[in-house]
């Protein structure tokens, strides 16, 4: 019984069913047609070995552009055919007038801000059966270009590096407007005059990817997309915005240290020398001073430049997730920019709040699930004698740390 069912598991790839197009493709059709399977262009290729289409499989053999699962396959397909005594087609270079008159393809993809601030811009041209001319550019939201690498790709180089980032990290580069990389590239440019920092080498060698540039701002891709938040649509979004912490584009942003450590004085301040006393209200204390420390930490500018950041994230959030989740992000953009200090404080904001809750967490973690909270008096005469944190007032910071939620789309 187990060696039929092995059997019929090892048949499952000679059952592929492709379109009589695909099948009958000829060498000028190769290409966009294993494209155009994505994953099955391996089985495509074998499809064709099997049938003798020794024009795609040649086509495809000696094409640098070609996926890198079908060319292998390809490959060896043109051994298969010489011990078939098929002949093969010659293979000739295309010529040099008839490659300049086509006009290269421009495509753009871009990595939202990370928690410092950096973004990232892909910029690729290519030619069919050619390698993308393609140029990587890391800006900084103040201090302007930081890092550019120029140079060649194949298009399946390109699609396995989009791969290997979304197996690491979850998301992988989001589609955009060429025009708008080019716009959001000068104006990082710009920044570096103001910021004293030395642009990188490439710019020369990558004129054609990053020129001409807009002279007129274009249209964000979430407005292009037709993203927008109403009024009335806003809080019930931003309720439930705690569990975009768990999201891969915010995993890894957090408060710097120096808050954390901040709002762990203040919470042993009230605790004070004798922290018996206050065991029942340790949960209360830790709940307020961790609003507070929101509120401290969310001043108007860094709740603007947030705001942009998440702008920019719901590009990927888009990209990966869909609208919902889109919208999601950019309500909580809007939220932000709306927040008061006396009025709808950065603490009234569940995400907001999850910082501090997502900060205390990683620190638990990195001490073996506890948290000392330094208790004036008894801390200094013996500093390891803190007071330690109960779970309970842990138990969301715990939560988003474990990159769960008790949202059902987002488990």
């Amino acid at each position: 019984m187990g060696k039929k069912q092995s059997k019929k598991a090892g048949s499952d790839k000679r059952n592929i069913v492709f379109e009589a197009r695909l099948v009958e493709a000829g060498a000028s059709e190769a290409l966009a047609a294993v494209e155009e399977v994505g994953d099955k262009a391996a089985d495509l290729v074998d499809l064709w070995i099997r049938n003798n289409n020794a024009a795609a499989v040649t086509a495809v053999a000696h094409s640098e552009s070609a996926p890198a699962s079908a060319r292998k396959a390809a490959r060896r397909g043109l051994n298969v055919f010489k011990s078939r005594g098929i002949a093969l087609p010659d293979v000739k270079p295309a010529a040099p007038a008839l490659q300049a008159k086509e006009a290269p393809t421009l495509e753009a993809w871009f990595i939202p801000p990370d928690q410092s601030g950096i973004a990232t811009y892909t910029i690729g041209s290519s030619v069919r059966g050619q390698r993308y001319h393609i140029a990587d550019i890391r800006v900084h939201e103040t201090a302007g270009v930081i890092e550019m690498n120029v140079g060649e790709a194949t298009g399946g180089s390109i699609r396995d590096s989009f791969r290997d980032m979304e197996q690491r990290v979850g998301f992988s580069p989001a589609p955009v407007p060429v025009e708008w990389a080019r716009w959001r590239i000068a104006e990082g440019r710009k920044r570096n005059a103001a910021s004293g920092l030395i642009l990188p080498l490439g710019f020369d060698t990558a004129s054609d990817l990053l020129e001409p540039v807009p002279e007129v701002e274009p249209e964000h891709p979430t407005l292009a997309a037709g993203l927008a938040v109403t009024d009335e649509d806003l809080d019930k979004r931003v309720a439930g915005s705690a569990h975009l912490h768990n999201d891969p584009e915010f995993r890894g942003w957090l408060p710097e240290i120096q808050f954390v450590q901040e709002l762990l004085t203040k919470v042993g301040q009230r605790i004070g020398p004798e922290p018996e006393k206050e065991h029942d209200r340790i949960n209360v204390i830790f709940d307020e001073e961790i609003k507070a420390a929101a509120d401290r930490f969310f001043t108007p500018e860094v709740r603007e430049r947030l705001a942009q950041r998440m702008r920019d994230a719901a590009v990927s959030s888009f990209a990966r997730a869909g609208r919902e989740r889109a919208l999601d992000v950019l309500a909580v953009a809007e939220a932000a920019r709306r927040c008061g200090l006396i009025t709808s404080p950065p603490s009234d904001v569940p995400f907001l709040r999850s910082f501090f809750q997502k900060a205390l967490a990683v620190v638990a973690a990195s001490s073996g699930g506890q948290i000392q909270i330094p208790v004036p008096g008894k801390a200094e005469a013996d500093p390891s004698r803190g007071v330690v944190a109960p779970p309970e007032a842990l138990e969301e910071a715990a939560r988003s740390a474990a990159r769960r939620s008790e949202d059902p789309k987002n488990p």
